[in-house]
């Protein structure tokens, strides 16, 4: 494949190497020999260059340990060829048509186009609260219409207007600061009922709990540069209530979306454990902030003071 591909896709693989057979089984890079397939992972999946070895445009791209799958995304973004990137994760299992429509979707009016995502009817309750958690909200059935949010684990951009933020992929993509970037600049999103991927949790429950912990510290970490000292304070005393407030939300969003409402009393314990994990991450971003402010504070008086002398 010597030219620039139209397509690329990014699959973070974290945890989940597990479902590579399957995913391989459906995006069938073989009959698509003009697409480049970028599997991204690190030292936690280790075997995923043996697993994708029989086909010549899938490679495997190896990140920094402990990389959370926003990282390995804006990796394989960076690396990518293609006009449109496609993105999404090895918790996932695409339709056997979506490389086709993904293919045939047209991005000369919106930045990006999403799809919807389905959960394993077969999933535990510990799947069912990580589905409720990330993915309700995308959950079908869904109208084909412009809205501010798409799930970055079933999607596909533009890529040249991702790499035109750099200092948001140096921190990974992280898909709300670009969507907002795309809605001041006038751009538009897309949701596209056909694009279809089902959930297959791979997580146990202590790695996804590490993983709400991280996620909630990066989310910490860059909204206290907005914030006062002062309000960042106020975040941390809050931080307690965070969980419950998410949880409010979530639990309106599967009773409004009514198909998933029975799973609801089994995953509650889980939903709380993860959520929960989420809020001590956000509370110890701002106190990380906090710690960075103090510590640049205290050197630049002293530096101050050292002119003055």
């Amino acid at each position: 494949m010597s030219e620039a591909p139209k397509l690329s896709v990014v699959i973070a693989v974290q945890y989940a190497e597990d479902n590579l057979p399957e995913i391989l089984q459906a995006i069938r890079p073989d009959h698509y020999p003009d697409t480049e397939f970028l599997f991204c992972y690190t030292d936690a999946d280790p075997g995923v260059p043996a697993s994708i070895s029989g086909f010549s445009n899938a490679i495997a791209l190896k990140a920094a340990t402990g990389s959370l799958i926003p990282h390995l995304w804006a990796f394989g973004i960076r690396r990518a060829r293609g006009t449109h990137a496609a993105i999404t994760t090895a918790h996932v299992i695409p339709e056997r048509n979506w490389i086709d429509t993904l293919l045939q979707t047209h991005l000369d009016k919106y930045a990006g186009v999403g799809g919807v995502i389905v959960n394993d009817p077969r999933s535990g309750y510990r799947g069912w609260a990580i589905y409720f958690l990330r993915y309700i909200a995308f959950s079908p059935p869904k109208e084909k219409a412009v809205i501010d949010e798409i799930a970055a684990d079933n999607a596909v951009y533009q890529r040249d207007e991702l790499l035109k933020s750099p200092d948001l992929l140096d921190i990974g993509f992280w898909e709300p600061s670009f969507h907002a970037r795309f809605r001041q600049s006038g751009k538009q999103l897309l949701l596209d009922p056909d694009l279809i991927v089902v959930h297959r949790n791979r997580y146990t429950s202590g790695r996804f709990f590490g993983q709400r912990f991280a996620h909630g510290r990066a989310f910490g970490l860059a909204r206290a540069v907005q914030l006062s000292v002062l309000k960042r304070w106020l975040l941390v005393m809050l931080s307690p209530v965070l969980p419950m407030i998410f949880l409010a939300r979530i639990m309106r969003t599967v009773f409004r979306q009514g198909a998933y409402s029975r799973y609801l009393p089994g995953a509650f314990p889980w939903l709380i454990f993860f959520l929960s994990g989420w809020g001590l991450g956000e509370a110890r971003g701002y106190l990380d902030s906090l710690q960075k402010h103090a510590t640049h504070k205290q050197k630049t008086d002293t530096g101050a003071g050292g002119r003055m002398e």
